[in-house]
């Protein structure tokens, strides 16, 4: 059990880079994951005790949150814009 706890801050590193290639490519996918894998992150800081941790955890929630926020407003002032080419 204790190489499982040992393991899991390595594969929420990679998951985190993982994430990170998927959202360069503005994968919603990515975003998503990534928002989620945050609250990992953040039960993983708490049980552990790993509060130097805290920062990157504010840093990447807010990234994750706001580009996704940004990304689908984005997506979605493309998609009536290209609407409104349609019906003219």
């Amino acid at each position: 059990m204790s190489l499982i706890f040992e393991m899991i801050p390595w594969l929420l590193s990679v998951n985190t880079v993982a994430l990170t290639f998927l959202v360069g490519r503005k994968s919603t996918l990515g975003w998503m994951l990534g928002v989620a894998g945050q609250l990992v992150w953040a039960l993983f800081i708490i049980t552990r005790s790993e509060w130097g941790l805290v920062p990157m955890w504010v840093g990447l929630t807010t990234a994750y949150t706001w580009n996704l926020i940004k990304w689908r407003r984005e997506s979605h002032e493309t998609a009536l814009e290209d609407k409104k080419d349609e019906t003219r």
